[in-house]
């Protein structure tokens, strides 16, 4: 009679637990919808990190001017471990430095420096990842003038994707002339969203754009206007956006006029600009990180490859 008693009280209890981790788990995906895409990238790029394409053979010219990689928003390591392992696989770079800046401007660092003419690189994180645009600009500054006084580094590359390419642009567009800090030769910014999320834009052809700014400007885009005359003239820059070619007019994440704004800013004033629109399914704004052909495009532009 026992074994009767207990064997649908252990079923009840059993459907309970599966109802309970059923509702669990759409809770989790709930949450996860919520967060940035930033954050939603960090798990692919760690599993594909460990699973390196070795690209076509592309000799690069060797210098001891380090690049910096920043990440975007919710960023961490795993934003950028992709590229920077596949970089070493293909002998493009050295994965020299990580280094942690926390909101007071402290910073740490795990790696050594060698002065090595190898394409050194250094990984930049804010411990603060979630922070704003104009607070993580005072961060890369912390961080060149650490590396100015400890390391005597004079000449920086910076590569920053999404958040991190809008706070590496507030950078330059603020300091980037100051002569106390180290001269950015090269800037590379990857599906950044330099006129903020706006809308109002979507019908404005790229050339128009090109030829006179957007149609709605935001807060963001307002300022970089005021600044940009500060921008250092001797800093090249090569814009990379993403298209899906789905109809979505972006990334996923970042309309493409949005990241094709800045465009304008920089070529009525006259500065070094470029830029390259990467297409397809690989070109998700998770995914340019992790994009070989944004591999190819950054070593290209920042190591002049023969």
């Amino acid at each position: 009679m026992r074994k009767k008693v207990y064997f649908p009280i252990l079923v009840i209890l059993l459907s309970i637990v599966i109802m309970g981790c059923g509702n669990r788990k759409n809770t989790e995906s709930f949450n996860e919808n919520q967060t940035t895409s930033e954050e939603q990238s960090i798990n692919t790029s760690e599993k594909m990190s460990s699973n390196i394409e070795s690209l076509d053979p592309l000799a690069t010219n060797q210098t001891e001017v380090p690049t910096l990689f920043i990440h975007g928003y919710g960023g961490t390591a795993g934003s950028f471990n992709g590229m920077l392992s596949r970089f070493e696989a293909n002998s493009w770079g050295e994965n020299v430095l990580t280094i942690t800046v926390q909101p007071d401007g402290i910073i740490s660092e795990i790696g050594e420096w060698q002065n090595k003419s190898n394409n050194p690189m250094v990984q930049v994180l804010f411990a603060d990842n979630k922070n704003n645009e104009w607070n993580q600009a005072e961060w890369i500054k912390d961080v060149l003038t650490y590396l100015k006084t400890v390391y005597q580094i004079n000449e920086v590359n910076l590569v920053g994707h999404s958040m991190g390419g809008v706070s590496s642009f507030r950078y330059l567009s603020t300091y980037g002339n100051d002569k106390t800090q180290p001269i950015v030769n090269n800037f590379v910014a990857i599906g950044a969203p330099f006129n903020d999320f706006v809308s109002g834009n979507e019908e404005q052809s790229l050339n128009d754009l090109k030829q006179n700014g957007p149609l709605v400007t935001s807060e963001r885009y307002s300022d970089f206007t005021t600044r940009i005359k500060q921008y250092p003239r001797m800093t090249k820059m090569l814009n990379i956006v993403g298209d899906l070619q789905d109809g979505s007019e972006g990334d996923g994440t970042v309309p493409i006029r949005s990241g094709l704004s800045i465009g304008h800013l920089m070529q009525t004033n006259e500065m070094n600009y470029s830029e390259e629109i990467v297409t397809g399914s690989q070109a998700a704004h998770s995914r340019l990180h992790e994009n070989t052909q944004v591999d190819e495009l950054v070593a290209d532009f920042i190591w002049n490859t023969p």
